[in-house]
């Protein structure tokens, strides 16, 4: 059996209106380094990897694209050959592009990914301030959520942790609960995570929002989904952004996916106690950006 094409959630990419509030954002908070800078663009890192978010200076926010690592490069193939037969429309690499050596990109339902095995690497930065052990997982709301799914799990791999609500799936493509999730909606990728190594740099993490002037939108919590002690604030953008530890694993391929149902029972979004979903969090969430990349063939169907 051959493993499955993806196996890591690389990097997300966002474009932005005020690049210096973003980079303030993330290195001050977040506790991520620079570690190259464009005439419009700037590419930051949790650890040694040469970016695992890219901000783009542009006249609107919104969501560039996400990048996935592939498993090797014959999986590259493969997600190349099953893009093309599927009609999905491949896109020109972009420039610049530093520190990746490999890969596409493709569009589905709107949201650009990019595919890759090979990036760069940097020398790791010492500090004591809280930072994230990695870049964790990103929720779409889609109109049709379906159709995304089954990219999602037909070329990419991704396997069915559990279901929620009537329409929604979260996906995984390593051990962790989830990767992405695909849930009913406006169009937009809803919030983008970090992991942390435990629930004390969570609090922490709230405190720091709360040491800054600024509040949390909602959390601390636990979801039943996932099971993970989360808590979300709006970074400059308006972009939701997710701080998590102790995500759930499943190391059974055989796993059945669970059904949560969001009517009638706070547990699904949250164990501990009845925290209601706030309209805010609901309502968040960036758009695909619109001036999209010039296609290698125009084969969206």
């Amino acid at each position: 059996m051959q493993a499955p094409v993806i196996n890591q959630i690389g990097h997300v990419a966002l474009r932005v209106r005020d690049l210096e509030a973003a980079e303030e954002f993330a290195t001050n908070l977040v506790g991520l380094h620079v570690t190259e800078r464009g005439d419009d663009a700037l590419w930051l890192s949790h650890g040694t990897a040469h970016h695992t978010l890219q901000y783009l200076r542009a006249d609107e926010d919104a969501f560039d694209h996400l990048g996935l690592v592939a498993t090797d490069a014959e999986s590259v193939q493969i997600i190349r050959e099953r893009v093309e037969a599927a009609g999905l429309e491949v896109l020109e690499t972009p420039a610049p592009r530093p520190a990746v050596e490999d890969g596409l990109f493709f569009r589905a339902e709107g949201f650009t990914f990019e595919i890759y095995t090979r990036m760069a690497t940097v020398a790791p930065v010492v500090t004591t301030a809280l930072r994230p052990s990695r870049l964790g997982h990103a929720n779409f709301f889609v109109a049709e959520p379906a159709r995304l799914q089954k990219v999602l799990k037909e070329i990419l791999d991704f396997r069915v942790s559990d279901h929620a609500g009537p329409q929604g799936e979260f996906l995984r493509c390593n051990v962790d609960h989830h990767g992405i999730g695909v849930f009913p909606g406006e169009g937009v990728v809803h919030h983008y995570a970090w992991e942390y190594p435990s629930m004390f740099e969570v609090a922490g993490m709230a405190d720091a929002i709360d040491a800054r002037g600024g509040s949390t939108l909602w959390g601390p919590l636990r979801h039943g989904m996932g099971r993970n002690i989360a808590t979300y604030v709006k970074e400059p953008s308006g972009m939701l952004v997710e701080f998590y530890a102790d995500l759930e694993r499943i190391y059974d391929e055989h796993h059945v996916p669970g059904r949560w149902d969001f009517e009638g029972d706070h547990k699904a979004v949250s164990l501990w106690a009845r925290h209601d979903i706030v309209d805010e969090f609901m309502a968040a969430g960036l758009p695909a950006a619109q001036q999209q990349r010039q296609s290698q063939r125009a084969t969206e169907r």
